[in-house]
């Protein structure tokens, strides 16, 4: 009961910080671009991105950082498909032999590092084929969907 009673009081109060003061647009462009900064293969600078892209665009920082986080195991899973998409498309620099991935997450950093450095550029290349046109394809159905769900009610 305790659990339920914290959690409803907490889903209201982020509704409401989540909602203050965006209108559809701003929160259909919000939940595109945590989304896409949130896929970004970095494990480091999505906070910051989403910062800076907060700043940009006048967004809600609260709301973006919360979508940035959510999509973070979405991010997790991405990571090695994104730097095999890379090492495809982009095929310059040292050769990357694909068992290479999984010895470097494990922690063998140190002694790859120029090559931790090329897979990371060559999956932020992937992802800036990918993510673009995911956030431009996601932006009219949840406009839509946030029009809908925030729309005055007559009566």
């Amino acid at each position: 009961m305790k659990e339920r009673l914290l959690s409803t009081a907490l889903g209201r109060r982020l509704s409401i910080v989540l909602h203050s003061g965006l209108t559809p647009h701003k929160l259909a462009l919000t939940f595109c671009c945590g989304i896409a900064i949130g896929v970004l293969p970095l494990m480091w600078g999505t906070t910051i991105l989403c910062v800076v892209c907060g700043h940009c665009f006048r967004l809600n920082h609260v709301a973006l950082q919360t979508v940035n986080y959510l999509v973070y195991p979405l991010q997790i899973a991405l990571f090695v498909p994104l730097c095999l998409m890379g090492s495809k498309l982009f095929p310059w620099g040292p050769s990357i032999p694909p068992e290479i991935l999984p010895t470097l997450l494990h922690g063998h950093l140190a002694a790859s590092m120029h090559l931790l450095v090329w897979i990371t550029l060559k999956a932020i290349g992937a992802w800036l084929i990918t993510a673009a046109p995911l956030a431009v394809s996601l932006y009219p159905p949840l406009l839509m969907l946030f029009r809908r769900r925030f729309a005055p009610t007559a009566g």
